[in-house]
C-alpha cells in the first residue's frame, strides 16, 4: 500500500489580499509541497486553495481548524510580523491560541522566518513568553527578532535566517547599471500620510522631465494602499509581481516587502522608516532610510533618487535564499545545531 503522506498546516496572515504575506506563503508552498500535504488557514480560503492548488481551511471556523491541527503532523507558523501587538492585541492571542491548541494535540510546531515584535504590556508579553517556549523549533528573519525573543524571556534556541521570501526562485538579475529610470513606489498609510504622498508627487513632477523618470505605484495591500490619480499597477498573481519588479530601475517603499523584493532582484532601493523593521532592512544592506521629517522629507527623497538611479547592486540573496531553505528541514526534523546564528 502507499505510504500516506505527512500533512502539514500552516497558519499565518494569509488572504487578507497582503501581497507581502502572499508572497510569504508562497514560498512556503512551493519549498514544503514535497515534503507533505499543506492545508492553509486562510481569510480567504477558497481564492487561496485555487491561486496555491493547496487545502485551505477558514481562519475563524475554530471547529474546522481543530479538525486541521489535530490530522496534521506538523503545524508551521508561516513568517511575517504574527507576534506583535502595535497593529492588534486580537491577533497575537489568535495565533498563541493555534500554537497552544496544537501543543495540547502533541504536535509539532515550528516558526519559521518570524518578524517578532513589538509586544506591548505585561499579560501579552507573559503569555507570549510562556507559549513560545512550547514551540519545538522557531527562526527568525533578522537579528532584532532574534534579540526580542530573548528580551522578551524565550528560552528556545532560535535560528537567524531570512524572510520566507528569499526561498523563491527569483527571475536572474545581475544589478547591472538601470537605463529606463522606472521607479516602483509601495506605500501604506502612515501618520501624516498624506503631506508625505503630496512631496513625493512634487518630486515626481520635478523628475519627469530632467532625470527622465517614470513612477508607477504598487499598491502591496488592497484596496488601502491605492493611491488615486497616480499610475497604479494591480497585480493579482504573485508571478507577475515578481516579473514587472524585474523591470524596475529602483524601489522606494514603505511596504517592508517591496523593498525585500528590491533585493531579491539585485535592485537598488529607499526605505520609508514607518516601521524598525524597514530601518533595519537598510542599514543591514546599506540603503537610504528617509525618516518622516516635513522639513526635510521632499529633499532627502529627491536627492536619494537621483543618487541610487545610477548605482549598479552588488547584492547576494542566493545566500539569504540558501539559509532559509535549510529551515524548511525543521518542520520535521530536529535541528542538529542547537542555538546556532545564521546571518
Amino acid at each position: 500500500m502507499p505510504q500516506t503522506r505527512k500533512k502539514i498546516l500552516i497558519f499565518g496572515y494569509f488572504g487578507f489580499k497582503n501581497l507581502g504575506d502572499e508572497l510569504i506563503l508562497l514560498s512556503l508552498v512551493k519549498n514544503l509541497e514535497e515534503s507533505g500535504d499543506i492545508t492553509v488557514l486562510s481569510e480567504s480560503p477558497e481564492e487561496t486553495a485555487k491561486e496555491l492548488s493547496v487545502k485551505a481551511v477558514n481562519r475563524w471556523n475554530l471547529p474546522g481548524v481543530l479538525c486541521q491541527i489535530i490530522r496534521a503532523k506538523a503545524v508551521v507558523g508561516g513568517g511575517g510580523g504574527l507576534f506583535q501587538n502595535k497593529t492588534s492585541s486580537a491577533s497575537l492571542f489568535y495565533y498563541l491560541l493555534l500554537i497552544l491548541l496544537a501543543k495540547m494535540f502533541f504536535k509539532r510546531v515550528v516558526l519559521l522566518s518570524q518578524g517578532i515584535g513589538p509586544i506591548y504590556g505585561k499579560w501579552p508579553r507573559y503569555f507570549s513568553r510562556i507559549i513560545l517556549n512550547l514551540t519545538d523549533s522557531i527562526t527568525v528573519r533578522d537579528s532584532g527578532s532574534f534579540r526580542e525573543l530573548k528580551i522578551l524571556g524565550v528560552k528556545k534556541d532560535v535560528v537567524v535566517a531570512a524572510d520566507a521570501v528569499f526561498a523563491l526562485n527569483f527571475i536572474s538579475s545581475d544589478g547591472k547599471k538601470p537605463n529606463n529610470g522606472k521607479v516602483g513606489v509601495a506605500l501604506r498609510k502612515f501618520d501624516d500620510y498624506l503631506f508625505y504622498v503630496e512631496k513625493l508627487r512634487e518630486v515626481k513632477e520635478e523628475l519627469k522631465n530632467s532625470e527622465k523618470t517614470g513612477f508607477v505605484f504598487y499598491p502591496f495591500h488592497l484596496p488601502e494602499d491605492i493611491i488615486t490619480g497616480e499610475e497604479v499597477s494591480l497585480k493579482t498573481k504573485l508571478e507577475d509581481l515578481l516579473c514587472e519588479f524585474s523591470t524596475l530601475d529602483l524601489v522606494v517603499g514603505a511596504r517592508y516587502h517591496s523593498l525585500l523584493l528590491a533585493y531579491a532582484l539585485r535592485k537598488p532601493f529607499i526605505g520609508i522608516n514607518v516601521d524598525t523593521k524597514i530601518k533595519y532592512f537598510c542599514e543591514t544592506h546599506g540603503m537610504p532610510c528617509l525618516e518622516l521629517d516635513k522639513n526635510t522629507f521632499k529633499k532627502n527623497l529627491k536627492s536619494s533618487i537621483i543618487n541610487m538611479l545610477g548605482r549598479e547592486m552588488n547584492f547576494k540573496p542566493e545566500e539569504d535564499g540558501q539559509r532559509v531553505k535549510e529551515t524548511f528541514s525543521l518542520v520535521f526534523e530536529k535541528t542538529g545545531d542547537k542555538g546556532k546564528k545564521c546571518f
